[in-house]
């Protein structure tokens, strides 16, 4: 049988290092870490296992890794994961990366430390490591909001293209003459999808993209500031914007409001997501929503489907979004 003593030779450091690293109780260097991780990989060694055995099979725990609390729809979603996890007796460990790859990683180690039931990823774009550990120590994992690269995981993630396009072909009909997109980082796969919806919209309808009208944001409030100031220096500033986020939508409305430019009268704003601002913000955000709830709880019952044994097949599950026109645009 591999013990601890076994892993700690082949890193080459003491026993407490290893329990420190499987344990996350005391801080260890990346370099470390992974020579820890590296050797227990190859040594097939399963830290906690004696504990989980005492405790009955299991901890009626779920990780839940999210890229930023601060963003209202990842605090959105986040809750009706908490929400629908208590309901089925289950508790979660959230871990906020702060779109660190490092952070990420960490705290991915610590949940397979933890010996949790499953975990559940919301929108990381640094995964791929991360799931190839979780899959290594056959925790069951669920990806939301994003469509998994690995066809063995189970993703579950609204239809981004086809929002996106639905929001820029209205904006199409309003017969505007000059339509920009806010998208996000180009890393992003959901940022990538709202914006070939946009340029699907144009060409749909014969219409030229003129590629100035395109801003790259950050998916923050501050993005949609910078966006609004880099339209202000084109010849033309947009009498359409689509953002590939509520909180970028929200950003530049700010922005646009406080230099006395008035919407939808001037420039019609279409978001993505319709969190709770888009309600609270004068004028309403018009947005596309994503089902959150319903991507919540399907989320949980696949994932619990795996711990428990009641699923045995691969799913992407993929969710229609939908368009709601608020006061932020000229309705048809």
């Amino acid at each position: 049988m591999i013990t601890i003593n076994d892993v700690a030779k082949k890193a080459g450091v003491s026993t407490a290092t290893v329990s420190h690293v499987c344990n996350n109780t005391r801080y260890v260097s990346d370099d470390l870490r992974q020579k820890v991780f590296s050797a227990m990989n190859e040594l097939n060694y399963k830290p906690n296992l004696m504990a989980r055995g005492l405790k009955g099979g299991s901890l009626k725990t779920i990780g839940l890794i999210v890229p930023d609390c601060t963003n209202f729809f990842f605090a959105e979603i986040s809750r009706a994961i908490d929400r629908c996890c208590f309901s089925m007796g289950y508790n979660i460990i959230l871990c906020n990366t702060d779109n660190d790859s490092r952070q990420q990683s960490s705290y991915a180690d610590m949940l397979i430390s933890k010996q949790v039931d499953g975990v559940i990823i919301i929108s990381s774009d640094y995964s791929g490591n991360d799931i190839d550990k979780f899959k290594q120590y056959a925790v069951p994992l669920v990806i939301a909001d994003r469509e998994s690269a690995d066809k063995s995981v189970n993703s579950i993630f609204v239809d981004n293209e086809k929002g996106s396009y639905e929001a820029v072909s209205y904006l199409l009909g309003l017969h505007l003459k000059k339509i920009a997109c806010i998208t996000g980082p180009e890393r992003i796969i959901s940022s990538n999808q709202r914006l070939k919806g946009y340029r699907k919209a144009f060409r749909d309808a014969g219409r030229a993209i003129d590629e100035r009208y395109i801003f790259t944001g950050d998916f923050h409030f501050e993005g949609g500031i910078a966006a609004f100031e880099y339209f202000q220096k084109l010849p033309e500033m947009p009498d359409g914007i689509f953002a590939s986020n509520d909180m970028m939508a929200l950003g530049f409305m700010h922005r646009a409001i406080s230099g006395g430019i008035k919407i939808p009268e001037q420039i019609s704003v279409i978001g993505f997501d319709n969190t709770q601002l888009a309600n609270i913000m004068l004028p309403q955000l018009s947005t596309v929503a994503q089902p959150i709830d319903e991507m919540a709880e399907i989320s949980v019952r696949n994932l619990l489907g795996q711990i428990e044994h009641t699923a045995d097949k691969v799913e992407k599950v993929v969710l229609d979004p939908y368009l709601v026109i608020r006061d932020s645009c000229i309705r048809i």
